[in-house]
């Protein structure tokens, strides 16, 4: 059976949409666990998490292992959804400095065939722990959402990632979404372009999240620009997380197969399953299966 682990911090979400409030588990290692564990794939969870908030955890299915590093205070964030539209976000946040360190990190996951970074914020996973992670001769893929959130009061802005070179020499994979592709390298290169310079700094691959417009994706080792269409749900219930859930479902189809093409149409029929659905994925591999006969 094949092993992902992922590591990140767990969050105390509250969403707002349609005038109403609800409490959730969050993060991106929290919704990534749900896709995993629904697809049969060995997950172990390395977490940032207080002892206060530890209840969060009755969230994550039973079959993840759950490797928690306590903290004084646990990530929390507001999403709020004006509108019907997905893509539409405001979001507001608390984010302590809990940094991991490759000490924090149990000697199983030396057994995984990926590690699945899922940063929040610019001192989650240092440099350093990414350079030791490394050496263990696993492939990283990389959600780098975190390294481009900053906080202005309680409410997150993007700014450009600084030193995001030193950080890509070390991903096999990178995952950002449109709006980081154009902080990275600037709002007036092309989307298709920026992952293609990407790949220049270390990443095999580079995957472009578009939103309702689906998803890019450019293979260095084929030299070639994949567009992924997004499929049209038949309701919009709940966004949040859906990168997540492209992430860890590209993840785990990139285990079975090298073709991008299959990975990128498997991740995006996860991901609107998801948005049909109220908090993390529930789907199985046969329905994701189902929904990418339509696209050849």
């Amino acid at each position: 059976m094949s092993s992902i682990t992922l590591i990140g911090p767990v969050t105390e979400d509250i969403i707002k949409k349609d005038d109403a409030d609800y409490k959730l588990t969050g993060g991106a290692v929290y919704y990534q666990c749900s896709v995993l564990s629904n697809l049969k794939i060995n997950t172990n969870a390395v977490i940032t998490i207080s002892k206060d908030d530890i209840e969060l955890l009755k969230s994550f299915p039973d079959d993840v292992k759950i490797i928690p590093i306590l903290v004084d205070e646990t990530v929390k964030f507001k999403n709020i959804y004006p509108d019907n539209n997905p893509n539409h976000r405001i979001q507001k946040a608390c984010i302590p400095h809990n940094p991991i360190n490759i000490n924090d990190i149990s000697e199983s996951i030396k057994n995984s065939d990926a590690l699945l970074l899922g940063p929040l914020s610019p001192y989650d996973i240092p440099l350093k722990t990414i350079k030791e992670l490394y050496k263990l001769g696993i492939p990283l893929y990389l959600g780098a959402q975190g390294y481009l959130r900053h906080l202005e009061g309680n409410k997150i802005v993007l700014k450009p990632w600084e030193d995001f070179k030193k950080f890509l020499k070390y991903i096999k994979i990178l995952f950002i979404d449109e709006n980081e592709a154009k902080i990275i390298l600037g709002k007036n290169i092309p989307l298709g372009l920026v992952a293609k310079k990407l790949t220049l700094f270390g990443p095999e691959e580079v995957i472009i999240t578009l939103g309702s417009s689906g998803s890019l994706i450019y293979s260095k080792k084929l030299d070639k620009l994949y567009e992924i269409p997004s499929f049209t749900p038949k309701k919009i219930e709940d966004p949040t997380g859906l990168g997540d859930t492209y992430m860890a479902a590209y993840t785990a189809r990139k285990l079975e197969t090298d073709n991008p093409k299959l990975c990128g149409l498997f991740a995006s029929a996860a991901s609107v399953i998801k948005l049909e659905n109220k908090g993390a994925f529930n789907g199985n591999k046969k329905l994701i299966k189902e929904k990418c006969k339509n696209f050849k």
